[in-house]
Parts: structure tokens; C-alpha cells; sequence
């Protein structure tokens, strides 16, 4: 059983890869890091269970490591006959932290349409999705997703406080 190409788990979940084989005699089940060397137990952090599995444990942010958290693995079985590796498996740990969304007027002018870009911080744009937007208190507007920018085009029949 091969595990997956790609592993994204947050640091409070922690996760799991999977990897098992048969033969005769039976094949033992490793793990190896992207240097190609053994990855084996990292108290509180990293457990190769006797089943095959790689546990990454939940972890506090200041134990981020990323040479553990962020980084590609591949399950080898091997026996007396031989040795199989299993695909590339792309692991990221994604650690929970406070981040702040701004808006940035692209263009505007009272009684025209504007343009509003939703911007997120770096680290954590490719893990979030805008959804809709919100002039309080309960008028929903939901962006285009055109050309992979998050961009809100509106008409300005009301007046917008920025």
C-alpha cells in the first residue's frame, strides 16, 4: 500500500502516512527522509510505528521543525530478495496563527464602479479561499475568481467608508 504524493496537517491534529507491503519473507517497512537516510523516531515529534505508519505527532508552534514538518518522504520495503521504494511524498505542516486580511481600492469614484483586491498575507495565501465579502450588516457580495485574483467589481449606489 503506497502512501499519498502530498501530507497537509495542522500542528494541532498532527498526521499520518500509511505504507505497507508483502512478500516472502515477509518485507520490513521504512522510512526514509529527502536525503535518502533513514527517518526514524524524533521524541515528541516523528514515531515509525511497527505497522509502517509515520505518525507526525501535534506539536506546539515553537516545535516547528522543518526539516520534519516540511519535507519529502518515501516508505522502502525491503527483504532478503530486495528493496521498492514508494512515490515521493510531499509533507507540510501548517501551524495555527492569527493573521490580518486587507483591502486594497484599486479604483473608485462616487457614483462609478470600484474595485476591491482582498489581500492576505504570504504564508498563508495558498490555504485560504475568499468566500464572499460583507458590508455590515448583512449585505453579502461574492467575488469573481477571474484570472485567479480575488478582485471585487461593484457599483457605488451607496457610500463606502474605507
Amino acid at each position: 500500500m503506497e502512501p499519498p504524493s502530498r501530507l497537509e496537517f495542522s500542528n494541532s491534529s498532527g498526521g499520518w502516512l500509511d505504507c505497507s507491503a508483502s512478500g516472502s519473507p515477509q518485507p520490513q517497512v521504512d522510512w526514509l527522509g529527502a536525503d535518502g537516510q533513514p527517518a526514524g523516531d524524533v521524541p515528541g515529534v516523528r514515531r515509525v510505528l511497527r505497522n509502517g505508519t509515520l505518525y507526525l505527532m501535534p506539536f506546539p508552534a515553537h516545535a516547528y521543525r522543518q526539516d520534519v514538518h516540511s519535507t519529502i518522504y518515501r516508505c522502502m520495503a525491503s527483504n532478503s530478495v530486495g528493496r521498492v521504494l514508494s512515490r515521493d511524498v510531499q509533507v507540510r505542516a501548517v501551524v495555527t496563527q492569527s493573521y490580518k486580511v486587507d483591502v486594497e481600492v484599486i479604483g473608485a469614484a462616487r457614483g462609478c464602479t470600484a474595485v476591491l483586491k482582498c489581500i492576505v498575507p504570504n504564508f498563508v495565501k495558498d490555504l485560504v479561499r475568499i468566500m464572499s465579502w460583507v458590508q455590515e450588516p448583512s449585505f453579502y457580495i461574492y467575488p469573481s475568481l477571474q484570472g485567479g485574483e480575488y478582485i471585487i467589481i461593484l457599483s457605488l449606489m451607496m457610500q463606502f467608508n474605507f
